[in-house]
């Protein structure tokens, strides 16, 4: 029998989704819990692979067991109940034998937070910034120009596991949003943002969201993507040459990732939940 899981995870403290061999995952602290609940050998699956420090505030895994699990409500309780407090299992769901939640996902949203008031609480989910000058007229419209890509041979780190580097873009915007708490909040809850428009400067407790969505996302994609058009705003890397660049699925002269602790892999779409 086949079910999803679906939850949500802090990742400061694991290597990503991924099972390692040196480095506690996501993936590996779960099966744990499951097969010590159920008593045999767990071989799970996951909607995709986080990076080092990538948080997901929506996330599916798939697997499967004989064992006879009538009141999931309890297994629930009491799978929540073994895993650390920085995983959260939401919902488990019975699924025909041969869904997947990696190749049946139709879309994938991630969002990056950016602020610039120093705080005490919020750096393990987002950039800090305040230091520097920032061109966000460039900014928005390096992000426009996103949404016209569609190979990313240059805004991705190479990966054996991939056969393309096709993507189609659906979004790629900049938003504001007017308090530093709401980073954490729920992709789907209604909550006060606005478009990111100019001239702009930041006010007090104000953070910036970047949001994109697509079919599918490779390797360091979202942090090489944010991290460029940054080097762009900064006036390390002018906007031409990134358009060129990534036109002529070149390398760029300077290799930038933001950090993995304001990325959020925050929705996952499936057209059986639609």
């Amino acid at each position: 029998m086949r079910y999803f899981l679906h939850l949500s995870y802090k990742g400061t403290n694991y290597c990503g989704w991924q099972m390692q061999k040196n480095s506690p995952s996501v993936q590996q602290v779960i099966n744990e819990a499951l097969e010590k609940l159920l008593g045999h050998h767990i071989a799970s699956m996951g909607c995709g692979r986080t990076d080092t420090g990538v948080h997901a505030k929506d996330f599916y895994m798939h697997f499967n067991t004989e064992n006879e699990l009538a009141d999931k409500a309890n297994f629930l309780f009491r799978l929540n109940c073994v895993l650390p407090d920085d995983i959260t299992i939401f919902e488990m769901i019975e699924m025909p034998e041969k869904a997947h939640t990696r190749f049946d996902a139709t879309e994938r949203t991630y969002e990056y937070y950016v602020y610039f008031d120093k705080s005490s609480f919020i750096k393990p989910y987002s950039f800090y910034q305040g230091f520097y000058h920032i061109d966000w007229e460039k900014v928005i419209e390096a992000a426009a120009f996103v949404k016209t890509i569609e190979d990313f041979t240059s805004l991705c780190l190479p990966s054996i596991d991939f056969k393309t580097n096709l993507c189609y873009i659906k979004e790629s915007k900049w938003e504001i949003l007017p308090s530093q708490h709401l980073i954490l909040k729920p992709f789907d809850e209604p909550g006060p943002s606005k478009p990111l428009i100019m001239p702009y400067n930041p006010e007090k407790g104000e953070v910036l969201r970047f949001t994109i969505t697509s079919n599918r996302f490779l390797r360091g994609m979202v942090r090489k993507i944010v991290g460029t058009i940054l080097m762009i705003g900064k006036g390390k890397i002018e906007l031409e040459e990134f358009k060129q660049i990534v036109t002529e699925k070149k390398d760029f002269r300077i290799h930038y990732l933001a950090p993995p602790n304001g990325l959020f892999l925050s929705k996952v779409k499936y057209p059986y939940f639609e």
